[in-house]
């Protein structure tokens, strides 16, 4: 969105809504793409921007970020301090402009916890209105929500499974087998600590968390289409109550 055009096109008093999708590269198991993270983000930011007004930019995304968890055959991690480095310079250009914008960061991948705390800092030192939307928090959510499964999904389960069949058939590993199914044996410890201490490659057989054999592509849709209407619905009113403070 607006990223074919000219520089002068982005003179304007009025304040602009930039998507930047931050995805990763990482395992996803036998059956799905290692960037599954950056094909789900890109198409959530997308139709996000679809719903907003024409002058909503979507910036190309970040394609690598924090996914040491996933350390390993497929993986490409970024530090922290990189992705941190990363945004802010994203952040400093768009302030060069000298046009208002608000920076969205638009995230999937779970271990991704960071930019929450990245965007509050960009706001404070670059004096540029900064989110990550949705939150790690909405997206647990909106798996749940889907009631794809029973199972305990987290990575490479039922719910990616869903959305990359949904929207890229041609790149799913068929078919998959039941005892593609996992979920480690982990309580009374939690999730995101386990994958902070031990890493996928280590708590799973195959780098899948989840049950990938109850993929319903149909919910998976509907769960992106969900997603994207509600993120828009934040963002614009995010943006009023920037203008109106």
């Amino acid at each position: 969105m607006l990223t074919n055009q000219p520089a002068p096109r982005f003179q304007t008093e009025k304040r602009r809504i930039v998507l930047l999708p931050t995805g990763s590269c990482e395992q996803h198991g036998p059956f799905l793409p290692i960037d599954t993270d950056l094909r789900i983000a890109t198409l959530l930011a997308e139709q996000v921007a679809h719903l907003l007004p024409e002058d909503a930019m979507l910036l190309p995304a970040l394609p690598f970020s924090c996914s040491h968890e996933h350390r390993g055959l497929g993986t490409i991690a970024l530090d922290i301090s990189t992705v941190s480095a990363f945004v802010h310079n994203v952040a400093r250009s768009l302030k060069s402009w000298g046009t208002p914008s608000l920076l969205v960061l638009l995230n999937w991948h779970g271990g991704n916890d960071l930019l929450g705390a990245l965007a509050t800092e960009i706001t404070a030192t670059e004096t540029l209105p900064c989110a990550a939307i949705p939150s790690i928090a909405q997206v647990g959510k909106a798996w749940d929500a889907s009631g794809m499964t029973v199972a305990k999904d987290i990575h490479a389960g039922a719910v990616e499974t869903a959305i990359i069949r949904a929207y890229w058939p041609e790149l799913v590993k068929e078919p998959i087998p039941s005892t593609a199914h996992c979920e480690p044996h982990i309580s009374p410890a939690k999730v995101q600590p386990v994958l902070q201490a031990i890493g996928t490659y280590t708590a799973t057989a195959q780098g899948i968390w989840g049950a990938p054999e109850d993929a319903d592509e149909s919910k998976g849709r509907e769960l992106i289409e969900k997603l994207s209407r509600d993120i828009a619905v934040q963002v614009m009113r995010l943006l009023e109550l920037i203008n109106d403070n």
